[in-house]
């Protein structure tokens, strides 16, 4: 539950975040609203088919290379989630200042109204198919639909809330933490990701373990306790790790958060469109 709330949190403010540009940048613009509305609901539309097709592919290929599937969607969303932190962190600035410029050349009359719905729908899709996967590799690894359908609620409500609150400059002074807390936990989430898919491939003997066990800290701290559940949530924790599941980890933590400190810094604030009382609206949070 509370993985799944972290990824919908995360994928949520950078939804609204995008809306948030788009809808400040096009300020006085007639149905705004219902443009946006349309782009999220398109891609709203097309996660759900992601979700469907996976679901439908799930149940062809049932019993016959279930955990090698099950080690694709893993993997699958272990690549999605590396490249959103990364890149984001790299062209935030960017996305910032071309979503205004679009929004700006909306409003003048250069480009169709039609825009505003399809950068909305490209957005909402994106992070909606992680969403998905993400999710998907979750009751693929045992949890509980209820423990999914809640975790999403929270990171729902919690990203709608935060996004708004971005938007309206409530946040000023916690921009910066928030984004780098959001990004390390999302890193660490996709390392466990990958241990998980390795051990699929372990499963389907299409991997040797290199070591049965690592260790055994399941004496000090097992992962049904509230502190085992909330360190493998935040780290990735397992009691006892096979030596190829504490590769694939420790890779991802290598290459991704290696990545991660090396790129540019990004959602640093973009020149913001005015708003009618002359202020700069505050949409875009610094890093």
């Amino acid at each position: 539950m509370y993985e799944i709330a972290i990824i919908v949190f995360r994928e949520i403010l950078e939804i609204a975040l995008v809306v948030g540009i788009v809808l400040a940048a096009t300020r006085g613009l007639p149905a705004r609203g219902a443009l946006v509305l349309g782009g999220l609901g398109l891609g709203l539309l097309g996660s759900y088919l992601i979700f469907h097709f996976t679901d439908a592919i799930n149940e062809a290929v049932d019993g016959v290379g279930q955990e090698v599937f099950n080690a694709g969607v893993m993997f699958t969303a272990v690549l999605f989630l590396s490249w959103t932190v990364i890149w984001m962190k790299r062209h935030g600035r960017e996305l910032a200042k071309h979503l205004n410029e679009v929004g700006a050349a909306v409003v003048s009359g250069k480009k169709s109204l039609f825009v505003i719905v399809g950068v909305v729908a490209l957005a909402t899709l994106r992070e909606g198919a992680e969403i998905v996967l993400f999710a998907y590799g979750q009751s693929l690894s045992g949890v509980a639909m209820t423990e999914i359908v809640i975790g999403g609620l929270i990171g729902l409500a919690g990203g709608t809330i935060v996004g708004f609150m971005l938007y309206f400059g409530l946040l000023k002074t916690v921009k910066r933490h928030l984004f780098s807390v959001t990004s390390w936990m999302l890193i660490f989430l996709t390392a466990g990701m990958a241990a998980q898919g390795a051990n699929f491939l372990i499963q389907a003997d299409m991997l040797p373990m290199l070591h049965p066990q690592v260790w055994d800290t399941s004496w000090l701290l097992d992962n049904g306790t509230f502190l085992g559940d909330t360190l493998s949530v935040l780290l990735g924790y397992n009691p006892r790790p096979t030596g190829m599941e504490l590769a694939f980890y420790v890779a991802v933590m290598v290459i991704v958060g290696g990545a991660y400190k090396m790129v540019g810094s990004a959602y640093k604030p973009a020149a913001a469109p005015k708003q009618q009382d002359g202020s700069a609206a505050d949409v875009v949070p610094a890093e």
